[in-house]
């Protein structure tokens, strides 16, 4: 299995899995927040809210989304730090609470705002029935304690909470019912529910009905949805657990005999005794640059091609920086490419100079024709590469990593529907480890671990290599390893340029590249120039029995 092929895919599934669908320009925490909502006689209510925020980042305030549900109206906002006020603007249910700020600061900021009509009276109980957080709410918080105080003491309080509140509520000696939520996680609603005898609003007119039994009848109903869920949750445990533990084993052995089986092909060429010499041609330099040292071919990989057509004789080199053209016949599709580039767009279709090039490519209006270019030329290479097959297929295993991975994605989602969140996490692992081998398993075949052993012990070798072995050398032999070293190992191939071509210069008066670091050095710049110009929460939905909003900052 080749990593470097596998990474991208993990690297997608990872980030698809993290990235919530909407970034946060600033990063926070919220801590902790209290909610004290103050019925009065009048059916009015007196909120006040305190969040505890501890930023990350610079900062320019906070927000809180707040939607009113029908019949009600959301009045009188406004904010307050130690009792300083604050500038407050309001878009579309979201206001804007100005307080800038620097990284690693903890800010307190209380909140009060009044819900005229949110108070219900009928005959038996007069109700308090509101969502101040709702499912499109991005922000988790730390600690959330919501309190609903009666506007004198209550002995009948009867209380209920809802969704992320359920279980939650509490009810004071005097009345108050507290819902002592604790973490709050994003995306969810907070609902509370409370009921105090009708007589504490006198200003209140009374609807016709009761009340308490509707909330008995809900209670009743969560109370029996959590004990469904409990016993599901139970069977998800009895049939989930063991599912994946299994699976996983299964999976992770798999691909423990197949690392292993692999590993020890690789081991077993490279345990073979070296001698240094050049390896004979099976496939061009470039692509050879792609196979044994990157996939992603950089600049250097250009001269290393020039040189490579220099040798098939295509290419001459008349001066330091001028190449003229000698033939257009090609052994494959990517050296056409390529001097359709050096010598049709850039140069006058007979020759180029490095002084084009750098001419060429300082016009942003060549850029993309120059990027369009070398990406196909790219592309050609990896395409000679690919047809050398020097990787097993492997298509039923491959397959069956693929349909484990189906299967894990299916307990992932199994498990958390029932909030079994460890074995969720670990299902996911397993899936995306699952994912990434049927995608990316493809071993090196015998022969190309042996490509690539003898051209990377060449490299290696060719660093301390003494100048009188290298003139054992024939001059195919030294243009093929100069070009190879060139385009994998600029610092050494500009270390060892004079004594590698010194002895081609005293045979015919010139070398076959008079200065490859100077060549080089254009092409690395011609790549730099062309690439750069290649290239908090919010208000909820409102849902369920009306109300709710988010928190955020910016």
């Amino acid at each position: 299995m080749t990593g470097k092929k596998i990474f991208p895919f993990l690297l997608a599934f990872v980030l698809v899995l993290l990235i919530p669908t909407q970034a946060l320009a600033v990063d926070f925490e919220i801590t902790e927040v209290q909610i004290d909502a103050q019925l009065n006689e009048n059916g009015t209510v007196d909120v006040t809210e305190n969040f505890t925020y501890q930023f990350e980042d610079d900062f320019e305030g906070i927000t809180r989304g707040l939607i009113e549900k029908t019949g009600t109206a959301i009045e009188n906002f406004s904010a307050t730090e130690n009792d300083n006020p604050l500038k407050v603007e309001m878009d579309d249910g979201v206001y804007k609470i100005y307080r800038t700020g620097e990284d690693d600061e903890t800010i307190q900021v209380e909140l009060t705002y009044q819900i005229v009509g949110a108070v219900e009276k009928y005959e038996d109980g007069t109700q308090f029935y509101w969502s101040f957080v709702d499912e499109g709410n991005e922000s988790e918080y730390g600690d959330m304690t919501v309190s609903v105080i009666p506007p004198a003491e209550s002995s009948n309080t009867e209380a209920l909470g809802y969704d992320e509140a359920y279980e939650s509520e509490m009810i004071t000696n005097e009345g108050a019912a507290i819902f002592e939520l604790g973490y709050v996680p994003d995306g969810e609603n907070v609902t509370v529910r409370a009921i105090f005898e009708p007589e504490l609003f006198p200003a209140l007119t009374a609807q016709d009905g009761t009340i308490r039994d509707d909330l008995a009848s809900d209670r009743e109903q969560l109370e029996n949805e959590a004990a469904i869920f409990a016993l599901n949750q139970q069977t998800a445990k009895n049939i989930g657990v063991p599912a994946i533990v299994i699976a996983g084993a299964l999976l992770l052995t798999g691909i423990l005999l197949a690392w292993l089986r692999a590993a020890q092909r690789k081991r077993e060429i490279n345990n073979y005794p070296y001698e240094f010499f050049v390896p004979k041609e099976s496939m061009s330099i470039p692509a050879l640059l792609y196979f044994t040292n990157s996939i992603y071919l950089s600049p250097n990989t250009i001269s290393a091609a020039i040189m490579e057509l220099m040798r098939k004789g295509n290419v001459r080199q008349v001066s330091e920086d001028h190449f003229e053209l000698l033939s257009r016949k090609t052994s494959h599709a990517h050296e056409e490419t390529l001097i359709g580039l050096l010598f049709d767009q850039i140069g006058d279709g007979r020759e180029f100079t490095l002084e084009q090039v750098e001419e060429y490519t300082k016009n942003e209006d060549n850029h993309a024709d120059y990027n369009e270019a070398i990406d196909k030329w790219n592309k050609e290479i990896s395409a000679e590469v690919k047809a050398k097959d020097f990787h097993e297929k492997h298509p039923v295993l491959r397959w069956t990593a693929g349909v484990m991975s189906a299967l894990f994605i299916g307990l992932a989602i199994y498990t958390g529907i029932y909030e079994i969140f460890p074995w969720m996490a670990a299902s996911i692992v397993l899936a995306m480890l699952a994912f990434g081998f049927a995608i990316g398993y493809s071993p090196i075949t015998f022969e190309g671990h042996e490509v690539r052993r003898n051209w990377r012990k060449l490299k290696t070798a060719m660093e301390e290599l003494p100048a009188e072995q290298w003139n054992r050398l024939t001059k195919d032999e030294k243009q093929r390893a100069y070009a190879y070293l060139l385009g994998s190992d600029q610092k050494t191939a500009e270390r060892k340029a004079a004594v590698f071509t010194s002895a081609e210069s005293q045979m015919d008066g010139s070398s076959f590249v008079m200065n490859p670091v100077f060549m080089t050095a254009i092409f690395v710049s011609a790549g730099t120039t062309t690439s750069a110009s290649a290239s908090g929460g919010v208000a909820g939905s409102g849902t369920g029995v009306g109300g709710g909003g988010g928190s955020g900052a910016f």
